[in-house]
């Protein structure tokens, strides 16, 4: 569910390989900052649903996804989240 949020868009790597320097730099990180915003509306919307279809949907609880929510801006917020998925799917 949550990989639609990964996918990587085609403009966005051949602009990054023509970019250097301190323009570069900024841009590639404004990207990433829309990026972490994207990402965060994302689980907004996880938190919008009921518990039940939360957990049929992700796998996760809702406890965790508001743990992640609350997670600082420099941190990968959905990474986390799908650790934590991987980590309930193991036996």
């Amino acid at each position: 569910m949550l990989q639609w949020v990964y996918l990587p868009r085609v403009g966005e790597t051949a602009i990054t390989s023509v970019r250097s320097g301190w323009t570069g730099w900024l841009r590639s990180w404004t990207r990433e900052r829309r990026r972490q915003k994207l990402r965060r509306e994302a689980i907004a919307t996880l938190l919008r649903v009921d518990d039940d279809i939360l957990r049929d949907v992700t796998g996760l609880e809702r406890h965790q996804v508001e743990a992640a929510a609350r997670l600082p801006l420099d941190v990968d917020a959905l990474e986390r989240l799908r650790r934590l998925q991987e980590a309930q799917s193991r036996p």
